[in-house]
């Protein structure tokens, strides 16, 4: 039998190669890697449609770097700010106009924030971690993003003034994700009153109140899509299950489920240190001592 036929990757159709690139991830692309690899792969790389999700949250400086030793240029006198700022213009420039979302690392500032609105103002949505920026800095990159469906945000920009010029501004919004430790019924109502037809919310990783839960289910009427993962307090309660059965997606897994924390299901308590139970379980060891060792038959 006849060996099969061997093929070059170069011969891939170009619409796959794009599906490729646009899996690859944007620090890889931008430092050089596989576009090298032939004229196809090249071609790809620079099509505006493996731009269209441009995931930077793990950007490094190196990234930059790595590029300009590629290109021949010097970066040691550039600052790691104006280095992403370059490298969002390569993006934006090779994205042509069709960028749809990108995620920023940590460290993005508003000036990169407006840099993106600028350039790319049909922009669906951005992930903007950082929480050193201001309302009215952030309302004015707002301003210039009518087409946003949705945004991830640190917990400081939840507030009514920032939400409600997002609801203004921004006819197609449903989609909120929010960074924080704490999320209250105070939060929760800011956020209900503000963004009313929102279709997805995830608020992750943070310590939620059960009356924050139950706001979010009572007042989101078009809310589809919940997530509270990772959540830090024992909140489920099967009225919450109840009210969430109307949504398409609950997604509650809290640190409790994952073996972080011991929960008493008896008084509901629970502590971070297993080493220090809760007075429910203290009580319970100390009438075991009273009654004496255990009659075994």
């Amino acid at each position: 039998m006849a060996p099969p036929a061997v093929r070059s990757w170069g011969e891939l159709q170009h619409d796959l190669l794009v599906a490729i690139m646009s899996r690859v991830g944007a620090p890889d692309l931008l430092s050089g890697g596989a576009p090298r690899t032939c004229s196809a792969w090249w071609a790809a790389a620079r099509d505006p449609l493996a731009w269209r999700r441009v995931d930077l949250r793990d950007w490094t400086a190196r990234t930059s770097a790595r590029r300009a030793a590629g290109s021949g240029a010097t970066r040691g006198s550039i600052s790691v700010q104006d280095a992403l700022t370059g490298d969002l213009e390569v993006a934006a420039t090779r994205a042509d106009g069709r960028m749809e979302a990108v995620l920023l690392p940590e460290f993005a500032d508003e000036g990169h924030l407006m840099f993106l609105a600028e350039r790319s103002p049909n922009l669906h949505y951005f992930s903007f971690p950082t929480t050193c920026v201001t309302s009215d800095d952030f309302c004015e990159v707002i301003s210039k993003l009518q087409s946003l469906k949705g945004m991830a945000v640190d917990e400081s920009l939840v507030n009514y003034e920032v939400l409600l010029h997002v609801h203004q501004c921004c006819p197609d919004f449903l989609e909120l994700k929010v960074f924080a430790l704490y999320v209250d019924e105070d939060m929760a109502s800011v956020i209900c009153e503000s963004l009313p037809r929102l279709k997805k919310l995830e608020i992750p990783n943070s310590d939620m109140s059960c009356a924050a839960i139950v706001k979010f289910l009572d007042c989101l009427e078009e809310l589809e899509y919940l997530d509270i993962s990772g959540y830090e307090t024992s909140a489920i309660s099967s009225s919450v299950l109840h009210k969430a059965s109307r949504l398409k997606a609950f997604i509650w897994n809290s640190k409790f489920e994952l073996g972080e924390f011991m929960d008493c299901s008896n008084c509901g308590e629970h502590n971070i240190n297993p080493q220090e139970p809760c007075k429910c379980t203290m009580d319970n060891k100390v009438m075991d001592w009273l009654a004496g060792p255990s009659q075994t038959a």
